[in-house]
């Protein structure tokens, strides 16, 4: 899933209702790695590296691609588990590794990374127990005028234990073909056209499709109007974000998410989505993951541009770099409003 965050920022400067655009001095710090992973129970893991670049004028501030790096997945104590294989990924901002380990919950996971002539980078995370969920219904409204779908949730923390609460919803796209078989043999239908309009008639001659998922995702702007809910502290309840967070203690949480509409299904006029299916996730996660999700959401609202506030810093649990590795433990929700 991408969730890429760039920590370098161009400075911008405007006074008197005029914009001037001002070099940059060069900087006298020396580029860092950068590592982001979301360690997902039940799934395999993900680690996405990067080098951060520094700021200067006419240079693109995106992370430089690390393609040659060491990448190993550790037990709590240190033994090794797997060493991860660099996938790239033409759409990834960052290098991509992976690896074939099923995390467990409850488990902590230790992350190392070593990039030629770049100081050692290690991050740990554990992954919390599951939450129970429970999905009352779902229903299509309005709110503030937009049109969203509206999930009625009770989500029950871990007994005796403060429990972190992150909701997201993300569409992802799908890729669609159709087949016939013929004489036995499968053929795709827009590689086969000249045949398959020949011989489309023909007794036995079957037609199918067929729906691949890609790793391609469209985050989907969630709203709340939960006053518990720690967005209220950042940009009141009438704002989108990325993510809703919740902090609870003790009594369970019933809550409503609404998610934007406009990218539930590609058929509508007004849709922003590619084809695909729509992904809502209810997740039990870290505080250092929350933590960073918070402050994230913090610096879409003040990124340091124009502005005389003071810029707000991402967390960060990494040693020898920068970013963040997380737990997550998480209920899936799979929404199917495309012909697939």
């Amino acid at each position: 899933m991408k969730r890429l965050i760039n920590y370098t920022a161009i400075i911008a400067l405007m006074l008197a209702g005029c914009e001037t655009e001002l070099p940059i001095p060069p900087g006298n710090g020396q580029p860092r790695v950068v590592v982001y992973s979301e360690l997902t129970a039940g799934e395999t893991p993900q680690i996405r590296i990067g080098k951060s670049k520094l700021v200067t004028t006419g240079v693109d501030n995106g992370f430089e691609l690390v393609p040659d790096a060491h990448v190993q997945l550790l037990s709590q104590d240190g033994t090794l588990i797997e060493t991860l294989t660099n996938t790239p990924d033409p759409g990834d901002r960052m290098s991509v590794y992976a690896g074939k380990t099923k995390l467990q919950s409850l488990k902590t996971y230790r992350v190392k990374v070593d990039v030629p002539d770049m100081k050692e980078v290690t991050a740990s995370a554990g992954i919390p127990a599951n939450c129970k969920v429970e999905l009352i219904d779902t229903v299509r409204t309005t709110l503030n005028g937009r049109p969203v779908l509206r999930f009625n949730l009770a989500v029950y923390g871990l007994p005796g234990a403060r429990t972190y609460i992150v909701m997201e919803a993300l569409k992802q796209s799908a890729l669609v073909d159709s087949f016939f078989t013929y004489n036995g043999v499968r053929y795709n239908i827009a590689a086969n056209e000249d045949l398959y309009e020949s011989v489309k008639g023909q007794p036995g001659v079957v037609i199918s499709k067929d729906t691949t998922f890609l790793n391609d995702y469209l985050r989907i702007p969630c709203y709340t109007q939960d006053e518990s809910a720690d967005n209220n502290q950042i940009g009141g309840l009438n704002e989108n974000y990325n993510s809703i967070l919740f902090n609870l203690q003790g009594k369970p949480l019933n809550t409503n998410l609404y998610i934007n509409a406009t990218a539930l299904s590609s058929n509508q006029i007004e849709a922003i989505a590619p084809k695909g299916r729509v992904l809502v996730y209810i997740k039990s996660v870290t505080k250092e993951y929350y933590d960073f999700l918070l402050t994230y959401e913090k610096v879409k609202r003040n990124p340091g541009l124009n502005s005389l506030i003071q810029a707000v810093q991402l967390r960060n649990n990494t040693m020898g770099g920068l970013g963040i590795v997380g737990g997550n433990n998480q209920v899936v929700y799979k929404l199917y409003y495309d012909d697939l």
